[in-house]
């Protein structure tokens, strides 16, 4: 009978382990990014999808869904952004969405007065056909991290691993888009181990070729 007893313990211990971790998964996405979708007050008929938040998941899904759904009623979405930047994966996914949605639409990109566009969210912006930003927009410029999945803990690797990832970020989202070439070398002579702040109006003054125009 104790034999019976213990494994139907151990039986238990390892449902209620399953069930805590299939819970916190879905805890861990749950209201995350939450996508609001209105007519834009900048560009006259075009649908707005605004994003007040990390890029993370589900945002790459928050997009494409919003774009199924509003397609067929404009010729125009303004992509608002005001993200700390985020995952790397994820970013990739979000302008995965936006190359898709380029192939029948205009897209604009827009960072709003005062509205921050740092790390990650960059190179989403770069994706627009049109790169609105207000002079007092802040922008954020670093090397690409490695961060554990659920502490957001940046995890060391190798420098030679390190500096791969780097040359692959570089020559993915800054080499294969509008940033101008010598602002690009100079951006990375100065961001090694650094934080990168800049205005939008700093950007237009320094020819960046981040921001196609300034409000």
């Amino acid at each position: 009978m104790n034999v019976f007893l213990n494994r139907l313990l151990l039986v238990g211990m390892f449902l209620l382990a399953g069930y805590m971790a299939w819970d916190y998964q879905g805890r861990l996405f749950e209201n995350k990014g939450r996508l609001v979708v209105s007519p834009s007050s900048v560009v006259p008929g075009a649908v707005e999808l605004s994003w007040k938040s990390a890029v993370d998941v589900p945002m790459a899904k928050r997009f494409y869904e919003a774009f199924e759904k509003w397609k067929d009623k404009t010729e125009q979405f303004v992509i608002k952004l005001h993200s700390s930047g985020g995952s790397l994966r994820e970013g990739r996914e979000v302008i995965a969405v936006i190359e898709h949605m380029k192939k029948t639409h205009r897209i604009i990109t827009l960072v709003g007065a005062r509205r921050s566009c740092l790390s990650m969210c960059v190179p989403i912006f770069l994706h627009g056909d049109e790169r609105i930003a207000y002079g007092s927009s802040k922008w954020m410029f670093h090397e690409p991290r490695n961060l554990d999945f659920f502490t957001d803990k940046e995890i060391k690797v190798p420098e030679f691993e390190r500096q791969r990832m780097i040359r692959k970020f570089v020559e993915r989202y800054f080499v294969q888009s509008p940033i101008k070439a010598i602002w690009r070398k100079d951006l990375l002579e100065k961001w090694k181990g650094k934080d990168i702040w800049r205005s939008g109006q700093q950007l237009v003054d320094e020819q960046a070729g981040v921001i196609t125009d300034l409000r």
